[in-house]
C-alpha cells in the first residue's frame, strides 16, 4: 500500500469518529424562537484563539448592565465587535465579558460561549455564573419593557436549562462593591419582579 493512500484511510478514520470525532469547541446552541436570539455567527463572532479557560458549572446567573450610555441610533452588532476587539486587546480577555446582551429593542445576542467563565474588573470571582448584560447605563436610562421581558425570558431559560434556584439570580452589585446593573434595571430584582416572573414561567415549563 502507497504511503500517501495510508495517511489518506488514517486521517479519514480519525475524522469519521473511529477514533474520535472532531469536536467543535464553540458549537451552535438552539435557542427557542421566542427568545429572539442573534447567534455568535450571525453577528459574526471571532473564536476565541490559544489557551481556553478551565470550563465551568453553571450555579448562578448574574445581571448586569454595559455602564455607559447606549443611543437609539447605536449599531448593536458594531458595538459587540468592537467590545470583543477591546476585551481581547486592551484588557487581556479571552473574550466579550458576558455570556449574553441585551439591547435596547430587546434583542439577545450570544457573546462569550457558558462553557467558559465570564471576566469582571471588581473583585468578585464569575466562576459559575451565566452573566447576562444589558447594554446602557441604568444609573441614568431606563429600562424598557421590551428589555424587561427579553431579559426574563432569558433567565427563565438558562434557570431551566442548569438547574439554577430563584435565590441565585441576582444583580452584580450582590458580589462586589458596584453600582452594576444600575439603579433602574436592579429596581427588579429588588422587589422581586424578574424572580417571581421566572419562577412562573419555570412552573409552567414544568
Amino acid at each position: 500500500m502507497k504511503k500517501s493512500t495510508l495517511i489518506l484511510i488514517l486521517m479519514t478514520i480519525v475524522l469519521t469518529g473511529c477514533i474520535g470525532p472532531f469536536k467543535d469547541k464553540f458549537p451552535e446552541t438552539q435557542f427557542p424562537p421566542e427568545l429572539k436570539v442573534v447567534t455568535r455567527k450571525a453577528w459574526k463572532w471571532k473564536k476565541i484563539k490559544g489557551d481556553l479557560p478551565v470550563p465551568q458549572e453553571i450555579k448562578k446567573i448574574t445581571i448586569h448592565h454595559g455602564g455607559e450610555e447606549f443611543a437609539e441610533d447605536k449599531d448593536p452588532i458594531q458595538y459587540l465587535l468592537n467590545l470583543q476587539k477591546w476585551s481581547r486587546k486592551e484588557k487581556g480577555w479571552v473574550d466579550i465579558p458576558y455570556h449574553f446582551m441585551i439591547d435596547l429593542k430587546g434583542t439577545i445576542y450570544e457573546a462569550r460561549p457558558l462553557a467558559y467563565p465570564g471576566d469582571t474588573n471588581t473583585t468578585y470571582d464569575p466562576t459559575g455564573h451565566a452573566l447576562i448584560c444589558v447594554m446602557g447605563n441604568y444609573e441614568v436610562q431606563t429600562l424598557s419593557q421590551a428589555q424587561l421581558q427579553s431579559l426574563v425570558e432569558l433567565t427563565a431559560y438558562l434557570a431551566n436549562k442548569y438547574n439554577v434556584g430563584i435565590s441565585d439570580i441576582a444583580g452584580h452589585k450582590d458580589y462586589a462593591e458596584t453600582l452594576c446593573p444600575g439603579k433602574d434595571l436592579y429596581r427588579y430584582l429588588e422587589d422581586g419582579t424578574i424572580q417571581y416572573e421566572v419562577s412562573r414561567r419555570l412552573k409552567k415549563q414544568n
